[in-house]
């Protein structure tokens, strides 16, 4: 998977705004569940269940969020790189 910062309408590859727009989603749905689970309200899980897809949607935020922080930091170093040359 290759990964790129182009406009996401222009190219078939999967873009920062794209892993940003996922964490964003991550994030409210997480909020949402949060929101229900302190209502005690599970839906149709159990608790147990619906603690393991706040954790699993949790770890995933983070795996994204990480993800871009890193894509940022070698971007602003490749940048840094070019303005050295």
């Amino acid at each position: 998977m290759e990964i790129t910062n182009q406009n996401p309408d222009e190219t078939p590859l999967l873009t920062q705004g794209d892993l940003a727009l996922a964490a964003y989603a991550l994030s409210e749905v997480f909020n949402s569940y949060l929101e229900q689970y302190q209502e005690n309200d599970y839906g149709d899980l159990s608790k147990e269940q619906m603690e393991t897809s706040m954790n699993n949607l949790r770890t995933a935020f983070v795996k994204f969020d990480s993800l871009l922080k890193v894509m940022n930091d070698k971007g602003g170093n490749n940048e840094s790189q070019s303005n050295e040359t």
